[in-house]
């Protein structure tokens, strides 16, 4: 089970920090949250993963979608705090590369 928080830093930045597992079973609250704030004109979302117990490729491939939602109106979407596990997903997927990791 999953549960996503969103936090305004400002009226054209957001932090979304999901919690618990993010799989096929329980990704819909995080890909709510990132197309709401796509719909909304935020600019700069950051994912905070620090509370993210486990992340499969389904979750993966909603962040990716929003990166590049956010990308093509000219925004830009930012993760961080993202464990090893992550990590290595992102590394193994070459995904790395395409998605800006804060603090690593």
């Amino acid at each position: 089970m999953s549960s996503v928080r969103v936090e305004v830093t400002n009226p054209q930045s957001i932090v979304v920090h999901p919690a618990g597992e993010i799989d096929y079973s329980s990704l819909e609250p995080l890909r709510e949250a990132l197309l709401d704030a796509r719909v909304a004109g935020v600019d700069h979302v950051v994912v905070d993963l620090a509370d993210v117990t486990f992340l499969d490729s389904q979750g993966l491939a909603v962040i990716l979608y929003a990166h590049q939602r956010q990308r093509s109106a000219g925004g830009a979407l930012v993760l961080r705090n993202a464990r090893a596990e992550t990590m290595r997903l992102l590394e193994i997927t070459n995904l790395r590369t395409v998605i800006e990791v804060e603090g690593q």
